[in-house]
C-alpha cells in the first residue's frame, strides 16, 4: 500500500474553505460569528492580526479610511513574505496605500475610465472576446479547461486592452502578475516578478508620455487628460494596483460561477431560458463565493473597538468577507444559493470608499460571459469528479487551478 503524506502548509483560517464544500466558507465562521466574532489569527509573515467575522463589523472596518488605514501594505506584514532583500516600497500612485485625502484625488482621476459610459463602449468588445474564446473551445472541443480557455483569457485579455499594453507584452505582464497574486510563500520568483512588472511599468508609461494617444489605453488618456498632474511614478503605481486587481476576482467568479450553476441545474436552466434575471444571478454569484477571502490588511490608527474585542493602535485588522457574506443578518437563508433572491448588500466589492473601482466592469463581464456560456454550450458538464477539483485558497482571488468541462 502506497501512503501519500500530505506536507504542505495548512491553510490559514483568513482564506479558509469549507471541508465539506469548497465553495463555500470554513464550518468554524459560523460559530465564530455567533460566540466570537473578532479573533486573532497569525499571517503567513508570522504576524498577529485580528479578523473581523460579521458582516456590520466588516463593513464598518472597511469603509473607516480613517480608523483604519491601508498602510500594512507599506510597513507590515502582509503575504506574500519579503524576499531576503525586501521588495521595494511601493510606487507612488499605489492609491490604495493613500491617506483619504490623496485617495479620494487619485479615485476621482479614475471614476470616468470604470463610469457607465465607458463601459457602454466596452461592452461589444467583451462580447467579442468571450465569443472567440468560446469559439476556439468549440473548434478544439468536445471538452475544454473552463479556466485555461475561457475564464482567465476573457477578462484578462480586457483589462490588458483597457491598460494600453501592447499585445505581444500582455501574457508576460500576466504571468508576472499571476506571480504576486499567490500568497503561497517563493520570496526569490516574488522578488523577480515584482521587479519586471515594476521595470516594463516604468517603461510602458515613459512611452505614453511621448505619445499618449498610442494605442488609446487608460494611462494614455490619464496623460492627456491630467498632464503633469500625476508623474510618471504616480502613473506606473496606478498602473501595477490596478493590474494586480483588475482581473483576477472576475476570473475567480466565472470558473466558481460556472460550477455552481453546473451544481444547481435548474438554475442553470432558469438563465439559460431567460426565466431568471441576470443582473440578480450576477449579484447572488458574487455574494455566495466571495472570492476575495479578505481584500487588505488594515493598521487601527488608534485605539478602536470591533464586535466587543478592543484593538489597540497600530494592530492588524482583517475583514472575513466569505463569512460577512453569509452573515444571518442578511437574511435567513443566506447561505443558500438562490439567483431569483431580492440581491442582498454583500461586501464582495468592499464597502464606502474603499468601494472596488473596477466593480461595474467585472459585473459587465459577468453578465456577458455566464449567460453567454450556457447558452453556447447547453449540454456543459463537469468532466472530473468534483471531489478530484483543485481549488486555490492562497491566491489574492480564490478560483480553480482548472475546471474540466465537456459538452
Amino acid at each position: 500500500m502506497t501512503v501519500v503524506i500530505d506536507d504542505s502548509p495548512p491553510v490559514p483560517l483568513f482564506v479558509r474553505r469549507s471541508s465539506a464544500c469548497p465553495l463555500d466558507p470554513a464550518e468554524e465562521f459560523a460559530r465564530l460569528r455567533a460566540e466570537e466574532p473578532v479573533v486573532r489569527v497569525t499571517l503567513s509573515t508570522g504576524a498577529s492580526a485580528w479578523l473581523v467575522t460579521r458582516y456590520a463589523d466588516a463593513r464598518r472596518v472597511v469603509a473607516d479610511q480613517w480608523r483604519f488605514s491601508s498602510r500594512a501594505v507599506v510597513d507590515g506584514p502582509i503575504p506574500p513574505p519579503e524576499p531576503p532583500g525586501g521588495f521595494p516600497p511601493p510606487r507612488p500612485g499605489f492609491f490604495s496605500t493613500y491617506a483619504p485625502r490623496e485617495h479620494a484625488r487619485l479615485r476621482r482621476m479614475l471614476n470616468a475610465e470604470f463610469g457607465a459610459r465607458r463601459l457602454r463602449a466596452l461592452r461589444p468588445r467583451v462580447e467579442v472576446v468571450a465569443d472567440e474564446r468560446m469559439a476556439a473551445m468549440r473548434r478544439s472541443g468536445p471538452g475544454a479547461d473552463l479556466i485555461a480557455d475561457f475564464a482567465l483569457p476573457v477578462p484578462a485579455r480586457i483589462f490588458l486592452e483597457l491598460l494600453g499594453i501592447p499585445e505581444p507584452d500582455r501574457e508576460h505582464l500576466r504571468r508576472n502578475a499571476d506571480v504576486l497574486l499567490d500568497f503561497t510563500p517563493r520570496p526569490l520568483e516574488q522578488a523577480v516578478a515584482f521587479a519586471e512588472l515594476d521595470t516594463y511599468l516604468s517603461a510602458f508609461v515613459s512611452r505614453c508620455r511621448r505619445d499618449p494617444g498610442d494605442g488609446d489605453g487608460l494611462v494614455g488618456r490619464l496623460i492627456s487628460s491630467y498632464g503633469a498632474d500625476l508623474s510618471d511614478d504616480e502613473l506606473a503605481g496606478i498602473a501595477a494596483q490596478l493590474l494586480l486587481a483588475g482581473y483576477a476576482t472576475t476570473t475567480g467568479t466565472i470558473g466558481l460561477g460556472a460550477l455552481l450553476l453546473l451544481r444547481h441545474p435548474d438554475q442553470a436552466a432558469a438563465l439559460r431560458d431567460g426565466s431568471a434575471d441576470v443582473d440578480r444571478a450576477v449579484e447572488e454569484m458574487l455574494r455566495h463565493l466571495s472570492v476575495v477571502s479578505f481584500g487588505k490588511v488594515f493598521t487601527a490608527e488608534e485605539d478602536v473597538t470591533v464586535g466587543g474585542q478592543e484593538i489597540r493602535a497600530g494592530e492588524y485588522v482583517l475583514c472575513s468577507l466569505p463569512s460577512a457574506n453569509r452573515d444571518a443578518v442578511l437574511g435567513p437563508d443566506a447561505d443558500r444559493f438562490d439567483i431569483t433572491r431580492e440581491p442582498l448588500p454583500h461586501l464582495a466589492f468592499g464597502h464606502g470608499a474603499r468601494y472596488c473601482l473596477g466593480a461595474e466592469l467585472a459585473r459587465l463581464e459577468l453578465r456577458v460571459c455566464v449567460p453567454r456560456l450556457l447558452n453556447r454550450f447547453p449540454g456543459l458538464r463537469l468532466d472530473v469528479p468534483f471531489e478530484e477539483l483543485r481549488f486555490t485558497p492562497m491566491n489574492a482571488a480564490y478560483s480553480l487551478e482548472s475546471l474540466p468541462v465537456s459538452w
